[in-house]
């Protein structure tokens, strides 16, 4: 293995976000910003069109910007994605597409009763059922959608919709920077692409085109025209009609969206990547793609998003790395991070980055890098990993791991000897609003795959419609693209494909291994159905069957090479998760992530295969730690990247790899640091989010929060005057003070106690000396407007704003000339503290030092930034030993270590330990720690009550008053204390 090029790997194994295009786009700042991810170690950037964009999608301004970030890319070695929709879903190109032809817009079949008939719905079967008479109609969706521009979604089972598609938007992109392509341009994302779009959670709805009918005579050789009854209601033959319906869906969709945008992309010179919409569940994909995996064949680049702050779609990251490995993809994307929060920073990264990658993703993704954060922009769906973050200082060291990580999962070739059949044939065969079969299914195969993960059994899944184009049988095993497979898994179900079955009879024919295990939970499913018909299948009388999922992993255990026991329970540490790659040489590597985010895991580690020497390769800080025991404390969220090979190398004495791993179990205590001198690096911050706010002519509100208020002023006609009036109470008054508005510049006055104060933007580009935060958040000084007691901030001027309601926006007709103005939140920034009066009130008061232990709780509870702890402690340096730090308490993103004025590293999580015996000294030392949190406390949905406990964060967490808290959910921010402790060196 080459350790040079894992050092620094190239851009291609680096972090490339989404990169929100939100607002009027300013080239000078688009390029600052690209600076700004060069810095940080970012890779590229996706070109991202997102809510509240001002610049016309796809207008000659929007390409010349396109093209200039482009060039500045290849002018720093990184990599410009394109991005193929305005938002999302892909397909409506912004409106171009449904405006062009009316036969370009969504269809649909749906089941109703006669008085939920519509004019222009076209009826195709009158059903009468238990004494009530249904209608199954079709449906062209109506323009008009916010979402979609005005517009609606598109036919995507229809080839002239995609070739529409790609003229409006690929050969644009072609004309005004074709020549980029494959050169700063190295592919294009699509974004959850449906072939149904339209769903309601008591209605079926199912997916449809113009030749659908000739399509699937053709195809199946009878007119569906004459079943649609048994789409919709368990009669007559009805599994084997819904299997040919999702069959030939499926088909179409590939045929007609996927293969010709691949092969666009490849006839061009570029990747196709994205993913589709709804991969995480069998119900999803039957209800929006028909089947995730068989696309993935046709991508040059195939991805997924894993959105939510928890691990729960194994299946989802399986499906796709199956696909991509057995057919000689390097790359996996994963689009990641999404909705998780803007408490989230390094620790809940590593975690979610770690755990995808054992599964098999290779390219990171990061949702979302906000070029603007100004009203509806900063609700879209966080985080935001961008400048604006207190922590981004540190973000470099993360996008060094996230690189060095890619690299090792990309390194010889995943060892699995298993494969098994996934089961969305059998989704489409029992799916039905009316009932929860396929809900059954997909318990039945979710948890069987996390077991399978959790015991350290690796395995691909085998889509059957990649199997009966790659499958082929190798004497006692089943060959699939690059892959054989010593075993062929069966998951409860109900159905495979007649070339599926020819390929399992073939197989045991010649004495190759079939396990089927049973429905272990409902005694339903077990495999009796050839394309949807009762039918033989021979291969069953040589299968091996099991009526236990227990029995079944019992079985499985030798076809993976590496256990990792729990050494408190004895037992499988199931939180530990591993991957392993084979290396040319014979070595080989393993990857294991602890994906428990609360707890250690004490591990023993058993190799099946042994070699000369074992090294752990601290991914984070580079270094190479031989293990002489093969035990060891993985820490919550931690993971480690072992070698095992017969080359000997230079190895490093640690007992700490920096990725969360302990080798050493026990440390001696030297001394404890406690009562820190504490110095504030950033004024503080008061937030006024409650408003007295007067529309012309219009509705008021008193004494309201601003997010009551955000959808009504968002509905104004353009040019409505309106006044907010905000309050706020100073005892002391600071001596530096600054008023914070959002496009303040716009406003035609604001007042502080009356007396006006005007705010000059000098540039498009960000600036501290303008700017808080962010690029559009102007700052103001208003010292000498202020005083002690009540005072108050006006702000007057006339509605302009193309945000129409959560995470929806509408054209902006004269860019140039547009003058946004937002109802948000105000901030005043200044060297004060801040009293709590109640949890739901703050009072400005004179500046102190606040408690390190926890500054929220003590006069900080808003601030965002850093603070500097210092320390000075004796120490008697015993030569024969190491010494370690090791932070106790610690609540912040991060924390800088600096010790006798040397930069030791940054610290992100647990166990806190570093190693500081080059910089300590017999005697007096110097200690500084540099504690920096998120935005969370200042921006997000602090006053709903749940936020903390909601995994998933969207636009309307910010308006769910249902779970209203008047209070302020904050987080704390400090450190309790510092061990110093020491070691016996090797």
């Amino acid at each position: 293995m080459n350790l040079k090029d894992l050092e620094n790997p190239g851009v291609w194994y680096r972090p490339a976000p989404f990169w929100s295009w939100n607002d009027k786009l300013c080239e000078e700042e688009l390029l600052r910003q690209i600076d700004e991810m060069y810095e940080k170690g970012y890779g590229g950037f996706f070109m991202h069109s997102r809510v509240g964009l001002v610049t016309e999608y796809l207008s000659e301004e929007w390409m010349r910007l396109v093209r200039s970030c482009a060039e500045h890319a290849r002018k720093l070695g990184m990599l410009a994605w394109l991005y193929d929709e305005d938002k999302w879903p892909s397909g409506f190109a912004g409106g171009i597409v449904p405006l062009e032809k009316p036969e370009h817009r969504h269809k649909y079949l749906t089941l109703l009763k006669k008085d939920q008939i519509k004019p222009e719905d076209e009826i195709l079967k009158k059903i009468e059922r238990d004494g009530e008479e249904f209608y199954v109609v079709k449906r062209v969706m109506k323009l008009g959608d916010p979402w979609f521009n005005g517009t609606c979604y598109v036919d995507l089972l229809s080839r002239e919709t995609t070739e529409a598609f790609l003229r409006s938007t690929h050969e644009r992109y072609k004309k005004s920077c074709g020549d980029l392509f494959r050169v700063s341009i190295p592919g294009i994302f699509t974004d959850e692409p449906t072939y149904l779009r339209v769903h309601h959670p008591k209605e079926t709805t199912l997916p449809w085109t113009e030749r659908f009918p000739e399509e699937f005579l053709r195809r199946k050789g009878y007119d569906i025209r004459d079943h649609l009854e048994e789409l919709f209601f368990n009669v007559k033959d009805y599994m084997k009609v819904r299997y040919d319906f999702f069959d030939v869906a499926t088909s179409l969709f590939i045929e007609n969206f996927t293969i010709p945008y691949a092969k666009w992309c490849e006839e061009n010179g570029i990747f196709m990547t994205g993913h589709y919409m709804a991969e995480d569940t069998l119900r999803g994909q039957v209800e929006w793609i028909g089947a995730a995996m068989p696309h993935y064949e046709y991508m040059q680049i195939p991805g997924i998003d894993k959105l939510a702050r928890h691990l729960e779609q194994v299946v989802t990251i399986k499906q796709v790395s199956s696909a991509a490995e057995q057919l000689g993809k390097k790359w996996v994307l994963c689009e990641t991070f999404g909705t998780t929060g803007q408490h989230v920073s390094f620790l809940h990264r590593k975690w979610i980055a770690d755990w995808q990658a054992v599964l098999g993703v290779t390219y990171i993704n990061p949702h979302l890098s906000l070029y603007s954060m100004r009203g509806e922009r900063k609700r879209d769906y966080p985080p935001n990993l961008f400048y604006q973050q207190p922590w981004w200082k540190n973000e470099r060291f993360l996008s060094d791991y996230f690189a060095r990580l890619n690299h090792i999962v990309t390194q010889g070739k995943r060892e699995v000897k298993v494969l098994m059949i996934h089961p969305i044939s059998s989704a489409w065969c029992v799916y039905s609003k009316f009932d929860d079969e396929i809900d059954k299914l997909n318990e039945l195969f979710d948890t069987i795959t996390k077991e399978l993960v959790a015991n350290k059994i690796d395995f691909h899944f085998g889509d059957e419609m990649i199997l009966s184009k790659h499958g082929r049988v190798k004497e006692a095993k089943l060959r699939v693209g690059e892959y054989e497979y010593e075993v062929v898994v069966l998951p409860p179900l109900l159905n495979l494909k007649s070339s599926t079955v020819e390929l399992l009879n073939s197989l045991a024919e010649n004495g190759g291994k079939v396990f089927v295990l049973k429905d272990f939970r409902y005694g339903r499913f077990f495999p009796e159905r050839v394309e949807g018909k009762k039918g033989r299948i021979e291969f069953l009388k040589k299968a091996r069957v099991f009526e236990t999922l227990e029995d079944l992993i019992e079985e499985l255990k030798p076809f993976f090479s590496v256990d990792v026991l729990d050494t408190k329970t004895k037992e499988n540490a199931k939180a530990v998760i591993a991957q392993k790659r084979v290396l040319e040489d014979g070595s080989y590597l393993l990857f294991l992530a602890n994906t428990d985010i609360d707890r250690e895991v004490h591990c023993h580690l058993e190799l099946k295969e042994k070699r000369k020497h074992t090294y752990a390769i601290d991914l984070f800080n580079f270094k190479l730690v031989e293990l002489k025991e093969n035990e060891f404390v993985m820490f919550p969220a931690s993971s480690v990247c072992i070698w095992v090979t017969d080359e000997e190398v230079p190895a490093e004495d640690e007992k700490v790899v920096s990725t969360g791993v302990l080798l050493e179990k026990e440390f001696d205590f030297e001394t404890a640091l406690n009562d820190f001198e504490v110095k504030m690096n950033s004024f503080n911050v008061l937030p006024v989010d409650r408003v007295e706010y007067f529309e012309a002519g219009g509705r008021v509100f008193r004494n309201e929060f601003v997010s009551k208020i955000w959808y009504e002023f968002y509905r104004l006609p353009d040019g409505t005057p309106f006044r907010v009036e905000y309050s706020f109470e100073v005892r002391k008054k600071p001596q530096k003070l600054f008023l914070v508005v959002e496009c303040a510049e716009n406003l035609d006055r604001i007042t502080v106690n009356g007396r006006e104060v005007r705010y000059e933007r000098k540039s498009c580009i960000f600036n501290e000396e303008q700017n808080f935060l962010d690029v559009n958040f102007g700052k103001m000084e208003i010292t000498d407007l202020v005083r002690e007691g009540k005072n108050t901030v006006v702000l007057e001027g006339r509605k302009e704003n193309n945000i129409t309601g959560p995470g929806c926006h509408t054209r902006v007709k004269d860019p140039e000339n547009h003058r946004p103005t937002e109802v948000e939140t105000i901030y005043l920034v200044g060297d004060f503290s801040l009293v709590n009066v109640d949890e739901t009130r703050y009072v400005i008061d004179a500046p102190k030092i606040p408690d390190h232990r926890d500054i929220t709780r003590d006069g900080y509870p808003f601030y965002v930034g850093s603070f500097t702890l210092k320390k000075i402690f004796e120490c008697k340096k015993d030569p024969g030993k190491r010494y370690f730090l090791k932070l106790n308490g610690v609540e912040a993103a991060s924390v800088e270590v600096i010790l006798n004025g040397k930069f030791l590293g940054v610290l992100f999580w647990r166990p806190f330990m570093i190693d500081i015996t080059d910089a300590l000294r017999n005697g007096k030392n110097e200690l500084q720690l540099v504690l920096t949190n998120t935005l969370f406390n200042l921006i997000e949905a602090n006053h709903k009550a749940d936020v903390l406990e909601e995994t998933f964060r969207r636009p309307k967490s910010f308006i769910d008053f249902e779970h209203h808290t008047d209070r302020y959910i904050l987080l704390p921010f400090g450190l309790e204390n510092v061990a110093v402790l020491s070691s016996s060196s090797r």
